[in-house]
């Protein structure tokens, strides 16, 4: 049984058009539930969901604290597949989607943590900015092209992501200071994948069930990208810092080179604005938004761990 996991908070302008998408799906040997957590949502979200829940094999739950980490750890707890399919509220699966996953659960039993293929889905709102492909997996959670495989622990997006169930049967959970409210932390997805493998377990990835990921249009607009490259700054410093610590460091240093990165980089903005080369224009000032966002966040930790320290 494959069970599929979704926390959603305000999603009301695309989960109609995702549980839409999971009604068409068809279903894998065994059978399938699909939980979604409503994780304080104060828009219609609720009363969305509930129009499906005669028309697919549907558990609807609340999560009051804000939190999608929390919410998904909640949803766990109900879940009952042998393989849980974490996703989001703004997915358009394939309709083999859960097929395949059952496939490759079978094919690959010594495998425990899988990857699925990701796509954006635009429509009507192309970007309107020249973004290479490593952009698209930072903004969109596009996955790279590769076959069905093996692979490190990288490059794997929490909205498609299939777990079996004894992972979580020992203990492993989402870290729950992650992505609190639309600006939180990002990473909860890549650092529960890299905690799983330090375990133990081995992680794969499949092309074949494939999902479309929706993209607003606001999401292809300059301020959205140049916010979402500042909080995945900020998600690779704590990233950093923790695994510095891990390894016996001193914690969080004050990075020093990125502000110097900063500020040649806006000597380089201005010269490729003279020059009217808008991918330049478009490299230099993600650059900037990237370092920015890892300089706050080591601020905050330094910050907090100034306040652990023992007072004499």
């Amino acid at each position: 049984m494959i069970t599929v996991l979704l926390a959603t908070h305000n999603g009301a302008d695309t989960i109609g058009r995702t549980l839409e998408a999971m009604s068409l799906l068809e279903a894998p040997p065994g059978g399938w539930e699909i939980i979604v957590v409503n994780n304080a949502s104060t828009d219609k979200t609720q009363s969305l969901v509930r129009e499906w829940q005669d028309r697919l094999p549907l558990t609807f739950l609340l999560e009051p604290r804000l939190g999608k980490s929390k919410a998904i750890n909640m949803g766990l707890a109900q879940a009952k597949g042998e393989l849980i399919v974490m996703t989001d509220d703004d997915v358009l699966p394939d309709r083999n989607w859960l097929r395949e996953w059952h496939r490759v659960a079978g094919a690959w039993p010594a495998l425990d943590v899988f990857g699925g293929a990701i796509v954006p889905e635009f429509g009507d709102h192309p970007p309107r900015w020249p973004l290479p492909r490593a952009s698209l997996t930072i903004l969109y959670g596009q996955t790279p092209d590769r076959p069905e495989s093996e692979i490190a622990p990288s490059d794997i997006a929490g909205a498609n992501l299939a777990v079996r169930r004894h992972v979580f049967e020992k203990g492993l959970r989402f870290d729950e200071s992650f992505l609190i409210g639309t600006q939180g932390l990002m990473g909860e997805d890549t650092n529960f994948v890299r905690t799983a493998f330090e375990r133990g377990h081995r992680v794969g990835f499949t092309p074949a069930a494939r999902l479309r990921h929706i993209i607003h249009g606001n999401q292809t607009s300059w301020l959205w990208i140049m916010r979402r490259f500042f909080r995945y700054g900020s998600a690779v410093a704590w990233a950093e810092a923790h695994e510095n610590q891990s390894a016996g460091g001193r914690g969080p240093a004050f990075p020093r080179w990125r502000v110097r990165q900063v500020a040649a980089g806006l000597l380089n903005f201005g010269g490729a604005a003279v020059r009217l080369d808008r991918k330049k224009m478009f490299e230099e000032t993600r650059q900037q938004a990237y370092h920015l966002g890892a300089i706050k966040q080591a601020l905050i930790l330094r910050r907090q761990k100034r306040k652990l320290r023992p007072q004499n």
